[in-house]
């Protein structure tokens, strides 16, 4: 209860510290053409260079001519075998503004889409896009079925052979141990190759018919999630024989035990690092110290939660329990200390505890831990005499790791709350007074509002003003604007917009390329220092 109440507070007073930080993941950096250029002649080809490696299909780049037929080729691609560019070639040359739309998958699974305009001698009407797909429930059910086996089998094949090396080798011939770990090491495997063949038609928006289609389980070895896959295989078949070794040992001598515990770290860290290097750790603010943390959190996780159910299912001698709890207390305690910085890096602020389904999830994943820590405060309090009794609180504490495991899933399948959460307004008409957001970075100096202006705020070009003012209402300038458009009736954007500096706390975008009529989200992300920075959003309805 008290580890809880810990990990709540650390939560509260690093975002109340740090509310302005940043994190983002796959985001598109730049294009050839850009966003909104006029080029006298059609290229060959459109490019796009993203902040990360993606994963793309030949059919994740589509091009619309001014007329409204197919531009491209259908054969998207990385370009030069980069893996944070893609490009598809362009069969068309006629004049006019073409709509590029775009649908890849970040290193951290995500996926992610996106359009843009560009124009060809002069600017047109761009041609409404069809949005994107949103993926077929059945695809999403698997997966998230496949994603919370993995979890759950690794936390029972690794807490399960650190119960026996650590704590009770005599039960290494135990009937309900060997189960639980030939089980979930076939668990692992079968989950992760599982898994690797969902990811394609999950990133692509594509239903089950396609789980063995080559191109896209090809564009899924090409992420940073393929290359965790396939080592995570090649660990198992690693782990195998070591596994075999530990339970058929019941005796360790001191240099054996030494050397067989390294190796067994080796491993345990080496398996946690497959998810991590593709999860939300490996992208973002302080990715280099957020990537350990996570493999660290994941360790913790699978030694305490996989323990518990040997703890369950075997029932153990008094001795190995109480060498347990001494485990657990540990495990306990490196959970509550990377719970915490992991908590503050994705949320950043209050509010994202409830604005975002990252926020909801993450309030969902702590109660479920406040019930596990519940249940060992009393079976830690009952071990030294009341061994019997422990079964019920023990099967509290499995029931509440299940529910945490479920949301763990989901929460690597949710966009971080830092990523997501935007400021939502009223819609508001164009008119010649604009559009005024407050904004606060939660940094020295970082409140103020921004004053909107688009015109004519009609299809096409538009003139798009900001200004950025101090509280007082003097304009001033900070170290970076920039502005993102979204018609999310559409599925269209965001769309990024290149702003300039034109004057004291003046930015601007003399032709900002608006392809649809409709209620369009300008968000403003304003930075005023190295670490403080955040984003304000208001509607404007464009005809």
């Amino acid at each position: 209860m008290r580890a809880f109440l810990v990990v709540l507070a650390g939560v509260f007073a690093a975002m109340a510290a740090t509310a302005g930080l940043a994190s983002a993941h796959a985001v598109l950096e730049s294009s050839t053409p850009s966003n909104g250029s006029l080029v006298q002649s059609a290229p060959t080809r459109v490019t796009l260079t993203f902040g990360e490696a993606v994963q793309i299909t030949p059919d994740g780049v589509h091009v619309i001519a001014p007329d409204g037929s197919t531009a491209d080729n259908s054969k998207a691609d990385h370009i030069d075998g980069q893996g944070s560019t893609v490009g598809v070639p362009i069969t068309s040359t006629a004049e006019g503004t073409y709509t590029v739309s775009w649908h890849v998958v970040s290193a951290d699974s995500h996926p992610i889409s996106g359009a843009f305009t560009f124009s060809v001698g002069h600017a047109s009407a761009a041609v409404p896009v069809a949005a994107p797909a949103s993926g077929s429930l059945a695809v999403s059910i698997v997966y998230w079925t496949a994603r919370g086996l993995e979890y759950a089998s690794f936390a029972l094949l690794v807490g399960a052979v650190a119960f026996v090396f650590w704590c009770w080798p005599a039960g290494a011939v135990h009937r309900h141990v060997r189960r639980l770990i030939g089980g979930s090491w076939l668990t692992l495997l079968l989950a992760t190759v599982a898994g690797a063949l969902l990811q394609g038609p999950y990133g692509a928006g594509a239903g089950l018919d396609r789980l063995f289609d080559g191109t896209l389980f090809s564009s899924t070895l090409d992420i940073a999630l393929g290359t965790g896959v396939i080592v995570r295989i090649v660990l198992l078949a690693f782990a195998a024989p070591f596994i075999s070794e530990i339970l058929a040992t019941q005796e360790w001598t001191p240099n054996r035990r030494s050397v067989f515990g390294g190796i067994g770290v080796v491993l345990l860290n080496a398996l946690a690092w497959t998810w991590s290097m593709s999860g939300h750790a490996a992208a973002g603010f302080q990715a280099d110290l957020a990537l350990p943390v996570d493999v660290l959190h994941l360790d913790a996780m699978g030694v305490w939660l996989g323990g518990l159910v040997v703890l369950w299912r075997a029932k153990p001698p008094h001795a190995a329990v109480q060498r347990f709890s001494q485990v657990a207390v540990v495990c306990v305690g490196v959970l509550v200390a990377t719970g915490t910085y992991q908590s503050w890096r994705q949320l950043g602020s209050w509010a994202g505890f409830f604005d975002t389904e990252y926020g909801r999830l993450l309030l969902l994943k702590i109660a479920g831990v406040l019930v596990v820590l519940a249940a060992a405060y009393f079976s830690r309090k009952w071990v030294r005499s009341h061994v019997g009794k422990l079964r019920r609180p023990i099967m509290i504490e499995t029931a509440g790791a299940v529910i945490v495991l479920g949301l763990t899933a989901a929460l690597v399948n949710a966009e971080p709350a830092r990523t997501a959460e935007a400021a939502t307004t009223p819609i508001v008409q164009a008119t010649p007074d604009g559009q005024t957001l407050p904004f606060d970075t939660g940094g020295p100096g970082g409140k103020g509002n921004l004053k909107i202006y688009i015109t004519p705020a009609h299809v096409g070009p538009n003139l798009l003003d900001v200004t950025v003012e101090d509280q007082g209402g003097t304009a001033h300038d900070v170290p970076e604007v920039t502005v993102e458009l979204t018609l999310k009736e559409r599925g269209i954007g965001p769309l990024k917009i290149d702003m300039q500096h034109v004057g004291k706390g003046r930015y601007r975008a003399a032709e900002a390329q608006i392809p649809l009529a409709g209620a369009w989200q300008v968000a403003v992300t304003v930075r005023t220092s190295d670490i403080d920075e955040t984003t304000a959003a208001g509607m404007w309805q464009v005809s």
